[in-house]
């Protein structure tokens, strides 16, 4: 029993060594695919995580300008993405060039580097938990069926009806909205905050229940 404990324990310790391995070496890829775009990375993630008080506000301005444009020019669908795509070339083309152009890249303090190393270590969390999620609403595809079933075409025939009532113009600025100010929700604790207080809630509630019966 003693020697199955052990094998168990030596096997996870090296699962997990070889996952960190495995973490630092597509950390350490991820920098070199983004070394041009690291001066711009740093405000851009200080901006996303909000790590000023007035950040949320910069980011809802920005977003709210460039749905009023939208609004006011009304662009096809076509012309929009045809437009995006214009916008993301030309910065992935330009960016870099700009940067090692303008920027003393010998000015490269150690704390920037360890910076630009947290923000490579956050998007491949981001990247695995989107995996991960993936991962588990195909299990729950495979493992209950009929519960998946319901439960999909319920939130479907929900999100039919919002977007029936509400415009769609409208709808797509809050949810684009919301993308853009998760990462600072997150980071700032308040979703695990607001989880914490429905959970403590739901508790009280039950437990008020049971007291009754």
């Amino acid at each position: 029993m003693v020697d199955v404990v052990e094998s168990t324990v030596k096997s996870e310790s090296i699962y997990r060594k070889s996952t960190d391995m495995a973490c630092q070496e597509e950390v350490r890829n991820l920098k070199n695919k983004l070394d041009g775009w690291k001066q711009v990375l740093q405000p851009l993630y200080s901006l996303l995580i909000w790590e000023q008080t007035y950040y949320p506000a910069i980011l809802t301005g920005i977003i709210t300008v460039i749905f009023i444009l939208l609004w006011y020019f009304e662009p096809s669908v076509l012309t929009t993405f045809s437009l995006l795509g214009i916008v993301i070339c030309v910065a992935d083309y330009a960016v870099p060039i700009m940067c090692s152009t303008f920027l003393d890249a010998s000015k490269w303090t150690e704390t920037q580097e360890n910076k630009h190393d947290k923000i490579c270590k956050a998007i491949i969390q981001t990247k695995q938990q989107t995996s991960e999620l993936w991962s588990s609403f195909v299990q729950f595809r495979d493992t209950m069926p009929k519960l998946y079933f319901v439960s999909v075409l319920v939130i479907l025939l929900v999100l039919a009806w919002i977007g029936n009532v509400v415009d769609s113009m409208l709808l797509t600025y809050f949810i684009v909205l919301a993308v853009v100010m998760l990462p600072g929700l997150k980071h700032q604790g308040i979703i695990q905050k607001l989880i914490c207080q429905r959970v403590q809630q739901l508790k009280n509630i039950l437990g008020q229940k049971l007291k009754k019966n």
